[in-house]
């Protein structure tokens, strides 16, 4: 009795092909996920607050209500008012990186991540050996 199963495995697999998906792009999507534009912010010197304004925009498999929290205190927890809104759009002001996550807002549970990287143009002043270490005498 396994040729049936076989048989059934094969069709299922051809199936996928002609729709021009693998297994793995249709598990896809189910995940959630958060997107964070932009993703850098660069600052003229070292120790120079990074001001700028961020979108995150989320998709989720399904519409449900959600929450946003970060890891800096600056910005508290924020939860959508209707389980159809997409996107939020924040005016940043900080010296370090900003870690937000995306949370369900019914059971609390973590959907994905995003991360606001800050960092500046100026490089550290670093003094430079003239001398090489070695000597051929």
């Amino acid at each position: 009795m396994a040729y049936p199963r076989i048989s059934l495995l094969c069709v299922l697999g051809l199936s996928l092909g002609l729709m021009d998906l693998n297994p793995a792009q249709a598990a896809s999507s189910d995940v959630s996920s958060l997107k964070l534009t932009p993703e850098i912010c660069i600052t003229g010197a070292e120790g120079e607050a990074c001001e700028i304004r961020v979108e995150l925009r989320w998709e989720l498999p399904r519409n449900e209500p959600i929450c946003i929290l970060s890891d800096n205190a600056d910005y508290p927890k924020w939860c959508s008012d209707t389980p159809e809104q997409q996107s939020i759009s924040l005016n940043v002001s900080t010296l370090t990186d900003i870690h937000f996550v995306l949370v369900s807002k019914k059971n609390n549970q973590t959907l994905a991540g995003a991360k606001l990287k800050i960092t500046s143009t100026s490089q550290p002043q670093v003094r430079r050996r003239y001398r090489n270490p070695w000597s051929l005498f």
